[in-house]
């Protein structure tokens, strides 16, 4: 009997313990509960019925050098839909396809083009979050917003608010350098997500020119207005308002008179070309599809005007660009108008590259009192130059059209153009043992070419400066593209014509002559003089002259390129002299070079670089025409067109050309607290 009361008692001692143990567990999460994460669910609670919405800020705007407005703000009214209620009240996909399909066609109906199938996309998309305002149609009318209103119950959910889009007094102007704002992809929100500026995932940003290279200072500091909502996405209470504070104004160094101007003349340019015969037997006329143009201040190089051809317009963008539409501007056969081809595109630069051969070749001593030639000595052009002991692939080099200029010295080698001339530079170079390996390559390169002028835009190309270790490596990772890694004395040549694989950018060019007018200092081409306190127009940041290098260019060495350069528009066989005739001199003086380059499988490409006046300059003109013929025939009178225009004072006054820019307000109301944006309006789209 003892051992069973034993095992009795053992068993109730077993169960007590057991019992114990669960209420002290129970005991403890309770006490977890209601006292250690008190705070966290009280949080929780808040957040379930606390929504903070951005308000967008006004971006600063875009004016030019003397101060008239580029880039502008403009109120319009978006149709949005609120994901919370579109998901709490129409979970079910047929509802939301309803929704999407009377939202359509209301909007079409309208006038706002609008597809079921973009309206379902948006709803899906996952970078809204439950509690965002999905867009689904911008630039409505007023008279849409009441007439939705007096149906709101046949729209839960849809709402009609007042937001900010660029506005862009000028049109089409400048677009490759004011550049357009788009949605933010998740690669740059991702990049961005840390920034001092929070962005949302329905915000825009900069996705070119200078709308993307000064993103940082452009953008404004968003605001936020904290609501109470109920169970059903209600609001109950407005809590409080963060106001948002305008992004900086950006003060451009260009001239919008004379960007219209250069825009004109380039376009001019290709179309005159469209009308003459290509020269190369065909009898086929020039494509002349493309082309660039830009107007530098050598003083600093500030960068008075850039052009690049196609080009596009940048409201296609403010209101949502459409698949259609971005197909339309990426197609191959529309050329790349979204390209810069000012900083983007590579062109072999001909003979304008003349002046920095020569340059490299007095660097080098190969032009000097004691070297193989002096600035003076003269070589007889006769049309042709044949290397020297060669036997085997290419060995005679001519001038364009085999023309004989007789003696010409280094002078008069730029004036007539004489490939020649050059050609007998380059066997120095390749046979004159005092003669350092590449010093053709390394003296042009204290110009800047082959690297970026570090121009504030963005996707600006390197160049290229060919040389012996370049074309081995081409040819030992491409090997069929680049069959031969061997360098020959007919690639020095062609480099010393600017021909062969040498590649510059337009903006490189100008830079160049930049650097040659001014007497040896490179400076990085500004875009941007100033940034702009967007109330108060005091200035917040000042953007200095950047030099990059101050090039060895002693008189002896510079001037006789200037007066070689000086000749070119004035002598009787100075290759642009057809094209300045009638041109007043007196008023401003002129040094240039025309360019004429090849690309295989393409006809000529035209160019011409000019500085002005001679002494002292205060302009470097660059033009390029893509397969249009001769620099001096097509590309030399466009230039001559822009700068008599300068000297005369013609320039063209530029007028705005958006209507509605002259209609509207350029800036937002301004309340008594200093807060830009309509509050009133935003309180009303709240309250629905």
């Amino acid at each position: 009997m003892a051992s069973i009361r034993d095992s009795q008692r053992f068993r109730l001692n077993l169960v007590g313990v057991v019992a114990l143990s669960l209420f002290v567990a129970l005991f403890a999460r309770l006490y977890y509960l209601q006292v250690l994460e008190e705070a966290e669910f009280q949080a929780i609670a808040t957040a379930n019925i606390e929504r903070s919405i951005p308000i967008q800020a006004p971006r600063g705007r875009i004016i030019d050098t003397k101060g008239r407005v580029l880039v502008d703000n403009k109120t319009t009214l978006v149709v949005t839909v609120d994901n919370f209620v579109l998901n709490d009240r129409l979970g079910d996909p047929e509802d939301r396809r309803a929704l999407a399909l009377r939202l359509a066609t209301a909007l079409s109906e309208a006038g706002r083009l609008t597809k079921v199938d973009s309206i379902m996309a948006a709803f899906d998309d996952p970078k809204y979050g439950p509690f965002d305002q999905i867009p689904i149609a911008e630039g409505v009318t007023k008279e849409f917003k009441v007439w939705l209103g007096e149906r709101s119950f046949e729209y839960p959910g849809v709402r009609i608010v007042q937001e900010t889009v660029r506005a862009y007094p000028y049109g089409m102007a400048a677009a490759h350098v004011l550049g357009y704002v788009g949605p933010i992809n998740e690669a740059e929100l991702d990049l961005r997500q840390n920034d001092l500026k929070p962005y949302q995932p329905s915000d825009e940003i900069g996705k070119s020119g200078v709308e993307l290279s000064f993103e940082d200072l452009l953008r404004g500091v968003p605001g936020s207005t904290d609501i109470i909502v109920d169970a059903k996405g209600n609001i109950v209470e407005v809590v409080g308002t963060t106001s948002p504070r305008p992004g900086s104004d950006i003060q451009l160094t260009i001239d919008i008179d004379l960007q219209l101007l250069v825009e004109a003349e380039l376009l001019e340019g290709l179309e005159t070309a469209r009308l003459e015969i290509d020269s190369n037997g065909t009898g086929d006329f020039f494509e002349a599809p493309a082309g660039a143009a830009v107007i530098l201040d050598p003083q600093g190089a500030q960068v008075l005007a850039l052009a690049s051809y196609p080009t596009y317009d940048p409201r296609t963008f403010t209101e949502g660009i459409t698949a259609d539409q971005f197909d339309a501007l990426t197609t191959p056969d529309a050329e790349a108008p979204l390209n810069n081809r000012v900083i983007q595109g590579l062109y072999a630069p001909g003979s304008t590259f003349k002046p920095f051969t020569a340059y490299a070749a007095m660097n080098a001593g190969l032009i000097s009192d004691r070297g193989l030639l002096t600035v003076n000595s003269t070589i007889n052009d006769q049309g042709y130059f044949e290397i020297p002991g060669c036997s085997g692939g290419q060995c005679e080099f001519q001038n364009a059209n085999r023309t004989a200029y007789g003696p010409v010295d280094l002078r008069r080698a730029i004036t007539v153009s004489s490939d020649v001339y050059f050609y007998r530079l380059a066997w120095f170079f390749e046979s004159f043992s005092g003669v350092r390996a590449q010093a053709l390559q390394e003296g042009v390169k204290d110009f800047g070419f082959g690297t970026r002028t570090n121009v504030a835009l963005a996707y600006e190309a390197d160049g290229l400066v060919p040389d012996a270790d370049l074309k081995a490596a081409r040819h030992a990772e491409f090997p069929d593209v680049f069959p031969n890694g061997d360098w020959f004395a007919g690639d020095t040549l062609n480099t010393s014509i600017g021909q062969g694989d040498m590649g510059v950018t337009p903006m490189q060019l100008a830079n160049a002559y930049a650097a040659l007018a001014n007497g040896g200092r490179l400076y990085a081409p500004n875009i941007a003089s100033a940034a702009l306190n967007p109330a108060t127009r005091e200035v917040e940041i000042d953007y200095q002259p950047r030099l990059l290098n101050q090039i060895y260019l002693p008189d002896e060495i510079r001037q006789p390129l200037v007066d070689g350069l000086s000749e070119v528009p004035t002598d009787d066989l100075g290759t642009a002299k057809k094209a300045f005739e009638g041109y007043p001199f007196s008023q401003l003086s002129v040094a240039g070079k025309t360019g004429t380059s090849e690309k295989v499988g393409k006809s000529d490409f035209a160019l011409f670089t000019a500085f002005a006046p001679v002494v002292d300059p205060d302009y470097v003109v660059v033009l390029v025409l893509e397969e249009a013929g001769f620099g001096g025939e097509l590309a030399a009178p466009r230039v001559r067109d822009i700068l008599q225009a300068i000297a005369t004072n013609t320039v063209p006054p530029a007028v705005p050309v958006d209507p509605d820019y002259l209609l509207e307000p350029t800036v937002l109301p301004v309340g008594p607290d200093g807060i830009a944006g309509d509050e009133a309006a935003l309180g009303e789209d709240l309250a629905g």
